[in-house]
């Protein structure tokens, strides 16, 4: 079975929105969706103060909605949109 690291991208509403409960809902769901060992919560500086949160998870491949989970990261409070930023295939 193909392993991936997937990239979702959530993007608050404003500078002003505390991240941390951001990330952490956010792994949450990606734990949830099956998520493989440890995650990583990074943020991306974007303009103008505004940071994007990136969530670093594993996943296998087959039977995986990654779209889905990125939908469910959207409902998160104080993010105004998700999406799944990159997929880079785990060698090994």
């Amino acid at each position: 079975m193909a392993k991936a690291i997937i990239t979702f991208k959530l993007m608050p509403e404003s500078p002003d929105v505390n991240l941390e409960p951001i990330k952490q809902k956010a792994q949450e769901i990606a734990k949830k969706h099956g998520a493989l060992g440890q995650m990583q919560a990074k943020e991306e500086p974007i303009a103008f103060g505004l940071k994007a949160v990136l969530i670093l998870a594993m996943y296998t491949v087959e039977g995986t909605d990654f779209e889905k989970i990125a939908e469910e990261m959207g409902t998160i409070p104080d993010v105004e949109s998700s999406q799944v930023a990159k997929m880079d295939l785990a060698l090994g």
